[in-house]
């Protein structure tokens, strides 16, 4: 059976890696699609755990005995089994991005045109509400994370600034899509809501704020990879590691070394690989918490009924018309599950399981799939804005706090907003064309 696990955890790393090569040799570049994105995060949340289970990294974590006894609670089957279900997954995730790419695009879905005037609109409504929350958190900035986190209003101030991002994304791919791609990339990002956006995430940064601000950067790699110029392994190679050491940048001034970060004299200290491994593990080692806990706990479902993440979708409504609508969210204890967690997320296999089982999830990440990368075929700016943010949020978010992202990030500042943008686009053009035929 050991033999068995070993050739399905290898199994489990080879797959995205030799499907990232072969699509490398076959673009003769690389692009940091949702392919990509969703491979990098398949390993680091989903396969590497377990190849660290018993390494120095994890050993050096006040919570490595709870977690090291919980993993040895998961039986050799439940091991097989988990590993398989992700080849399972994965392989579905690529068969659903191969088969959208063969299916031609419909009239319909190739015309949404977006409006400059409610583009700004939007840009107005974002920056009203980034500046309501934000001068109520002005004494927050560039001071403490953990004081910031504990206020209610620190979670609107995160969700003003998505909506603010939402914009920004939405205004580059519009001026992408106005100048047939020729405009340069310094030239996109040369419009107020993304210079706003930059400022935003500043101060996010200030308070901790690095999955939303990371997530950012990375969709800016995927829209320039993507709809630009496709990238080169050196390019790529750098790119990870700005975006490893900004999120070390942010890590250590979460836990209060703030005059360390940029002083001479400690950069070999804070910045050598070992250093950054033990900053970075804690992520991977924080939501895999619950993994090994709930494989040690409960055996693994087929397939059920996604309750919980359809009571998600009561999230949606504004707090203030609906306060007590997280009242209403259906969690894993209602249904029987008991699940630790050191993150305050579910890594995604445990929320995939509960929520669709083993097939469902493979149904789920098919359509997933399959649906952007039909997006990623289109043209125009609403369809190349909502792929840019749903691949963006696929490396990280979605593998540690899958409901959350899947109805807030993804569903209504990646997608809903979009749309709503389109469809105010189409009222204004109604009316103007209405006013030019009278």
């Amino acid at each position: 059976m050991s033999a068995v696990i070993n050739f399905l955890h290898f199994s489990a790393f080879a797959m995205p890696v030799a499907t990232l090569l072969y699509l490398w040799y076959r673009r003769r570049g690389i692009e940091i699609d949702h392919i990509f994105v969703f491979s990098v995060g398949f390993i680091f949340y989903s396969v590497l755990p377990f190849t660290l289970a018993k390494s120095f990294y994890f050993s050096v974590y006040d919570s490595y005995s709870a977690w090291i006894h919980a993993f040895n609670l998961v039986t050799r089957q439940t091991w097989a089994l988990y590993f398989s279900s992700l080849l399972l997954w994965y392989g579905s995730f690529v068969a659903g991005s191969w088969i959208g790419g063969k299916h031609p695009l419909t009239e319909v879905e190739k015309k949404n045109p977006v409006e400059p005037m409610a583009l700004n609109i939007f840009f107005a409504a974002a920056i009203f509400f980034v500046f309501l929350f934000g001068y109520q958190l002005r004494s927050y900035f560039f001071w403490s994370y953990q004081k910031s986190t504990q206020i209610p209003v620190f979670g609107s101030f995160v969700a003003a600034s998505i909506f603010l991002m939402s914009v920004a994304v939405c205004a580059m791919a519009y001026r992408h899509y106005k100048s047939k791609g020729k405009q340069a990339l310094w030239k996109l990002l040369i419009h107020p809501a993304v210079i706003s956006y930059c400022i935003v995430a500043v101060l996010l940064v200030s308070m901790g704020g690095r999955v939303v601000v990371v997530s950012s950067l990375l969709m800016g790699v995927v829209f320039f990879s993507v709809y630009i110029r496709r990238l080169r392994v050196f390019s790529v190679i750098a790119i990870f590691i700005v975006l490893i050491l900004s999120s070390h940048i942010i890590v250590l001034w979460r836990i209060g070394y703030r005059s360390e970060i940029f002083n001479p004299k400690h950069l070999y200290q804070y910045y050598n690989v070992q250093e950054i491994g033990i900053k970075l593990v804690p992520e991977t080692f924080n939501v895999s918490y619950s993994l090994v806990d709930f494989l040690g706990k409960y055996s693994i479902p087929v397939i059920r009924f996604p309750t919980v993440l359809l009571s998600r979708l009561i999230g949606l409504i504004p707090s203030f018309i609906f306060p007590a609508k997280t009242a209403w969210f259906v969690d894993f204890s209602s249904l029987g599950y008991s699940i630790g967690n050191l993150s305050g997320g579910f890594n995604m296999y445990v929320s995939l399981v509960v929520n669709f089982g083993i097939v469902g999830a493979s149904f789920f990440l098919f359509g997933l799939s399959y649906a952007l990368q039909r997006l990623k075929r289109h043209a125009s700016p609403i369809a190349i804005a909502i792929y840019i943010m749903v691949s963006g949020w696929l490396a990280a978010e979605f593998f540690r706090d899958f409901e959350q992202t899947i109805t807030k990030e993804m569903l209504e500042f990646s997608v809903l907003m979009p749309i709503a943008l389109l469809a105010l686009s189409y009222i204004i053009m109604k009316r103007r064309k209405a006013k030019t035929n009278v």
